[in-house]
């Protein structure tokens, strides 16, 4: 395998884990909480329907642990890591559109 496909590897195997634990500052984690999301709306994951991720949790710093737990909306300038919003609600509306 190519050496330059390494960490999208990476990305995709801790996707799937039960439990992941994130830098919250790690922008090649964030996309790992991403595709966790996505996956837990797909799979009706527990909190799914609040745009929650009760399996994953930020180790550092501190203070963050728990933010993917609750959804709330984008604060502040934090390009480097993912918010619930992103993968909450995503296709609310899409029936209306494929059915016109």
């Amino acid at each position: 395998m190519n050496t330059n496909y390494y960490e999208m590897l990476d990305q995709l195997v801790a996707s799937k884990g039960r439990a992941f634990f994130d830098t919250f500052y790690s922008t090649l984690t964030g996309y790992i909480m991403r595709m966790r999301g996505y996956a837990g709306v797909k799979n009706k994951a527990d909190g799914y329907l609040e745009g929650a991720l009760k399996s994953s949790f930020y180790i550092f710093p501190e203070h963050f642990r728990n933010v993917m737990i609750q959804c709330e909306g984008l604060k502040g300038n934090n390009w480097e890591r993912e918010f619930p919003i992103s993968w909450h609600d995503i296709d609310k509306g899409i029936t209306e559109l494929v059915t016109k």
